[in-house]
């Protein structure tokens, strides 16, 4: 954790250098700031939050295996936003990190689903990071079942290292190797201050979080795992969801050429930029960051 904490201002630095994507203006606030403290990966756990409705296994191979089901009041069928935690792919992170986030879409009727994972240090690495995270998602379905879930209206949302499950799963090739079950459809991605691709991170992830952990995650280098880093990119591999909104925070620009190339498939990109120095602060209502993309948050998650 104190890797990431020291690397926000590295990664601001890289920022700096990248070509920078004409970003969107971000909709009208209709969030008041109250708050101005900024946040590191431990302070964002303090942040008060609603408890889950449900706290539920969706494996049994590890208790790394849990999600965090967050149902709004009412009848519903409620839009549901299923939550990736960041931490580097190695630990640093956890579904806390969510648990403001992830209420205050409750509050604003979206069902929510954070599922924990196997990472690096906890028996994670390909292929079980990856099972997991499919395996996360295909659990919806048993959800829907119990809760009044509207899995016509999904959206994927990641924060930093969690955006790669987000677009992952959203694409055409989810690797036959590590995807067992049926996965619902998805019809929106969120990717919140985190690479798009994998490819491009290697060497900077160390940088950013203190050690070599792509590589790891993947079983190689690009070199070595060309496919894997293929299917793990959404202009080799494009999202089968028609959306797709980039917070563009801390962490490295997103490359203006891959955005271009995400609009050329047909897919609606839209890039709101925040805070430059500041990784977390996008998930905790109340800060300016979050004022700046609630709307759009929204926006995505309850579109039909």
């Amino acid at each position: 954790m104190r890797h990431l904490v020291r690397a926000t201002a590295l990664a601001a630095t890289l920022a700096a250098c990248a070509p920078v994507e004409p970003a969107a203006e971000a909709p009208a606030a209709t969030f008041a700031v109250t708050d101005t403290a900024n946040y590191d990966p431990v302070s964002v756990n303090t942040v008060p939050s609603d408890p889950p409705t449900a706290r539920i296994a969706y494996g049994s191979a590890s208790a790394r295996q849990y999600g965090e089901l967050r149902v709004p009041k009412g009848k519903g069928p409620f839009p549901l936003a299923v939550l990736w935690h960041g931490g580097c792919w190695a630990g640093m992170g956890g579904t806390a990190n969510l648990a403001a986030l992830a209420s205050f879409l409750a509050q604003n009727g979206i069902a929510t689903w954070s599922p924990s994972y196997r990472e690096l240090g906890s028996d994670g690495g390909w292929p079980n990071t990856f099972t997991d995270w499919a395996q996360g998602l295909g659990y919806v379905n048993t959800l829907a079942r119990d809760y009044p879930l509207d899995l016509s209206r999904i959206t994927l949302m990641g924060h930093s290292s969690g955006v790669t499950p987000a677009v992952w799963l959203a694409s055409g090739d989810k690797g036959d190797a590590v995807v067992t079950g049926e996965l619902p459809k998805v019809r929106a991605v969120v990717a919140l201050d985190g690479p798009l691709a994998l490819g491009a991170f290697v060497g900077v992830d160390a940088a950013i979080c203190g050690e070599p952990v792509i590589a790891p995650l993947v079983g190689g280098p690009p070199a070595e795992q060309p496919g894997r880093y293929a299917m793990l990119d959404p202009v080799t591999n494009p999202p089968l969801a028609k959306r797709l909104l980039v917070v563009d925070g801390a962490l490295p620009d997103p490359d203006p050429a891959k955005l271009a190339a995400l609009r050329g498939q047909g897919i609606a990109v839209e890039v709101i930029r925040v805070s430059q120095e500041q990784h977390f602060n996008m998930l905790v209502p109340g800060t300016a960051d979050f004022a700046a993309i609630a709307p759009a948050l929204l926006d995505i998650a309850k579109a039909r």
